[in-house]
């Protein structure tokens, strides 16, 4: 949100660059019925294809964003006096839009594949910009003089530099191969960064054994893996159990001592006589007789549960030894024992 050109108020506007270098800017305004309007304020051609579209504010150097502050402070009649900072391929240039004249800066020697205004310490700001020889430039704002050039080829890859990304703090995050990229900034301290040791996988730890099977076991059928074994594969014999089989126990343990406690108390408990019990003690004795039943009842479940369980085994295992008898009774008749 700046002021535009022979306008004495700030208007919302937006800019549309294009790859033949021309530079389109709009106003959007307010409609009487409530909504709004986009209208044509003008437009200049740069002769080059576009790379970077920066409005800052002339005053302060940051970016002329239309935040909700900015935005509010239009009923009063707030003023943004700021410039466009219009970057391409072989020039960069600042002037007061929508067509007006300003400062540019070209260069011919190497192409600029990335541009941004970046921010150096508390109120410095620079046009930084990424080229072709493989290095870093910083040009001062307004007046687009060189202040700064170092070499980031070792680093980034130059090939790659139109995908790098430039942030307002100065840092610049880009491709230093096919799958690997890198934050660094350019400003610095002057110091090379010490490489990280650090490795996404533990190099030390035991790689569990490839599960295997007998010939007998392969010749008579399929060997299928139990989720037990599975999860011994993947996490080894010492894996701690997780968060679920954790919570499980503890909700076992917890049954388990409150039914011992409720055993207990009903053991305990005098049986006064039918003639001397109240209403309400013998709706308690109900209750408690009730859940009582439906603990055995449970218990009962499980065990029935754990026979069916050995039952299912045992079949298993009757049909395994079946499938080896005829597998070796095949194999004699054909070898004739």
């Amino acid at each position: 949100m700046i002021c535009l050109q022979l306008a004495d108020y700030s208007s919302i506007v937006f800019f549309v660059g294009t790859n033949l270098g021309r530079l389109v800017t709009f106003k959007l305004l307010p409609e009487a019925h409530g909504g709004y309007a986009v209208r044509l304020a003008g437009q200049i051609h740069l002769e080059e294809k576009i790379i970077s579209i920066l409005p800052i504010n002339s005053d302060t150097g940051e970016a002329a964003e239309a935040t909700p502050e900015l935005v509010a402070g239009l009923r009063t009649g707030s003023r943004v006096n700021g410039v466009l900072v219009a970057v391409t391929q072989t020039s960069a240039r600042i002037f007061k839009p929508a067509a007006a004249k300003g400062a540019s800066k070209s260069w011919d020697e190497f192409l600029c594949y990335r541009a941004a205004v970046v921010r150096f310490e508390a109120h410095t700001y620079a046009l930084l910009g990424l080229f072709g020889d493989g290095c870093a430039k910083a040009f001062s704002v307004p007046g687009l003089k060189e202040i700064a050039s170092t070499n980031v080829s070792h680093i980034l890859d130059v090939r790659r530099f139109s995908e790098a990304l430039i942030t307002p703090t100065g840092f610049v995050i880009g491709w230093t191969g096919p799958s690997e990229i890198v934050a660094l900034n350019v400003w610095g301290t002057g110091q090379d960064l010490t490489r990280s040791l650090d490795k996404i996988f533990n190099p030390d730890a035991l790689i569990p054994p490839r599960p295997t099977i007998s010939n007998l076991a392969w010749i008579s059928g399929t060997q299928y893996v139990t989720p037990a074994e599975m999860d011994k594969l993947l996490g080894g014999p010492h894996r701690p159990p997780s968060k679920r089989m954790i919570e499980q126990m503890r909700a076992d343990e917890e049954a388990h001592r409150t039914a011992s406690r409720l055993n207990t108390g009903s053991s305990n408990r005098p049986s006064p006589g039918r003639q001397e019990e109240g209403y309400w003690a013998y709706m308690q004795r109900q209750v408690q007789e009730r859940t009582e039943n439906l603990g055995l009842a449970g218990d009962n479940m499980d065990k029935v549960e754990e026979n069916s369980q050995g039952f299912a085994d045992d079949v298993n295992k009757f049909v395994s030894s079946q499938k080896k008898k005829a597998v070796m009774g095949l194999i004699g008749s054909k070898l004739g024992f």
